[in-house]
Order: structure tokens, then sequence, then C-alpha cells
């Protein structure tokens, strides 16, 4: 059973499923999956051992493979945002760490540096990749959700 919340990236509807110009390969070269139509990437939300991430206070995203959640999008900042779970509230924040493009929450754009707190569900957009983040119940209600509207004629 999935314990941490994740953030699913879906590929933007009209978009062509191909990389295109816009995508920047990470200081590695490592291959990133991209979501294609219909077949979104599910990024956890935890710390990764061994990604050399000196960033202690919460779960780092950016496009380069030192970030606990990497995406690969020239639209992404380095180090580009970070998810933190705080114990006494209960609740996820999200903090833009001065990126470039820019981060959104729910068509909010967020001041640099400014933590704002998540509601399950929220849409997070980062630069031009826009994401969900879900808790692991609200993950399943999704996908059954997906599931069924798949599998309905039209």
């Amino acid at each position: 059973m999935l314990k941490v919340p994740v953030l699913v990236w879906e590929a933007a509807p009209g978009s062509d499923d191909s990389v295109g110009e816009d995508w920047a390969p990470t200081d590695a070269g490592l291959p990133i999956s991209r979501p294609r139509a219909g077949e979104p990437v599910i990024l956890p939300v935890e710390k990764v051992a061994g990604t050399k991430n000196p960033f202690a206070m919460g779960v780092t995203i950016g496009r380069v493979e030192t970030n606990d959640i990497a995406i690969e999008d020239a639209s992404v900042s380095r180090f580009h945002a970070w998810l933190q779970h705080d114990e006494r509230a209960a609740a996820w924040f999200l903090t833009d760490a001065e990126s470039k493009n820019g981060t959104w929450v729910d068509d909010v754009k967020l001041a640099a540096s400014a933590r704002t707190k998540l509601r399950d569900g929220a849409v997070i957009r980062l630069g031009d990749v826009h994401t969900s983040f879900f808790m692991p119940e609200r993950l399943l209600t999704w996908i059954r959700d997906q599931s069924a509207s798949r599998t309905t004629p039209k």
C-alpha cells in the first residue's frame, strides 16, 4: 500500500507525444519518464537516498537528477520548489525556490520563497508542467475514475 503522497504528471491535452524542442536533458543525460497521452507519470513525494541532495528540509523538485523529484522539462528550474510535511498542521506545503518560470497552486502564482498549504487534489504548475497532488487514498480514487472513464463507451 502506498504511504506517501504523489504528484501525477499528465500530458497536456492536445499535445503530441513526442519530446519536442523544449526538452532539455539532465546534466548526466539520464532519461526521465515523460507522460504520454493516457499514460501519466506517478512521482512519489519522498526523499530519495543517494541523490546527493543536501536539502534536508523537504522533498525537492527540479530538472536535475539531484532532486528527489526530477521533472525533465526545460521550463522547470534545476531546483524549482520543495514540498514539506508539517506534523503539527497535519498538512503538506509547497514552497517556490525562486524558480525562473514560476510555481502555481490551483491557478494562483506563488511568490518566491512563499510557503503554501496544499489540499488533496491540488493542481500544481511548475513552469509549463502541470501535476496534481494526491494523498494515497485520493490517488486510488483518481485511478478508479480514470479507468472507468476509459472503459465507458462515448
